[in-house]
């Protein structure tokens, strides 16, 4: 089997802590008794998370996977084609609502502190992921840092199957919401830009082009107003014709929804998806004279 092949190459690692119940190996990787998914809190861990649950639908079936999400964020499983049954926590991951099965086998895109909680409270089989911490008990090496790709690349190594090219959809109640927001008398929206007050403010003061209207998400004098959840945020993302932004969050929810991002990262933060944003504002401003050239 190519998946032995490629664990006796050294692409996988297993490593067993006391407390982890018992694991066939690949046995209960291929016909696990139930399956899911670890998101930590944060808009990177909540996405990575809805891309792993995405792939493993694909693999294991759409009834069968659970999703573990922060409270604040769960609504995002709603942008995936099959709802999963979704188990919320609040401050300790440990404790969730509903209470996981216990057996289950479950994959995290990004192994934390939280995710350690979660497994020493319930009853996992085994916790995979292509992170190295004490929470994960059975590694992925590949060869791919960056998410989506990166999520990808583990399902290709477990023999599982990927989804690539995959874009979360947003569910029209999402889409209702957005729009009530930014045209709160027609409803329906007109082509928009999504932008930090740093970020619109740079393009502004450097006369750069604008072609459509701007809506800020944050400073002094917000389009949007400041109460606005993830989930709801998420919705205008994906709605956009292009983001601009200064803040890691909303240049995040940019990539994972496939929307067009120009991002500004002075402080290198900008980590984890595969997306390059400018170190400086001169080439933050050739970018956006680039995306302005080819369109959206």
């Amino acid at each position: 089997m190519r998946l032995f092949r490629k664990l006796f190459k050294g692409r996988i690692s297993a490593r067993v802590s006391a407390g982890w119940n018992e694991f066939t190996f690949p046995g209960d990787i291929i016909n696990p008794s139930a399956v899911g998914v670890f998101a930590p809190p944060g808009v990177s861990g909540i996405w990575s998370g809805v891309y792993l649950a995405r792939a493993l639908q694909e693999s294991y079936g759409e009834s069968r996977v659970h999703f573990i999400a922060h409270r604040d964020f769960s609504g995002i499983a709603g942008f995936l084609p099959w709802k999963p049954e979704v188990h919320i926590y609040d401050g300790d991951p440990g404790t969730t609502e509903p209470e996981v099965p216990p057996g289950l086998l479950v994959f995290a895109a990004e192994p934390g502190d939280d995710l350690l909680r979660f497994v020493e409270r319930t009853e996992p089989s085994a916790c995979v992921s292509t992170g190295d911490h004490p929470s994960v008990n059975l590694r992925v090496k590949t060869g791919e840092a960056l998410f989506p790709g990166s999520i990808c690349s583990m399902m290709s190594v477990l023999d599982l199957k990927p989804v690539p090219g995959w874009i979360p959809e947003t569910p029209a109640i999402l889409s209702e919401k957005a729009s009530a927001i930014l045209s709160p008398v027609s409803h329906r929206t007109l082509p928009y830009i999504l932008a930090t007050e740093g970020a619109a403010g740079i393009l502004e003061r450097r006369r750069a082009e604008i072609p459509l209207k701007v809506v800020i998400t944050d400073g002094k004098n917000p389009g949007i107003p400041p109460e606005t959840d993830n989930v709801i945020l998420a919705a205008m993302v994906a709605g956009a014709s292009a983001v601009v932004t200064t803040g890691r969050d909303l240049w995040i929810h940019a990539v994972a929804l496939g929307v067009p991002v120009i991002a500004l990262d002075r402080k290198g933060e900008f980590t984890g998806w595969n997306s390059t944003p400018a170190r400086g504002e001169t080439q933050f401003l050739e970018q956006w004279a680039s995306l302005i050239r080819r369109g959206w």
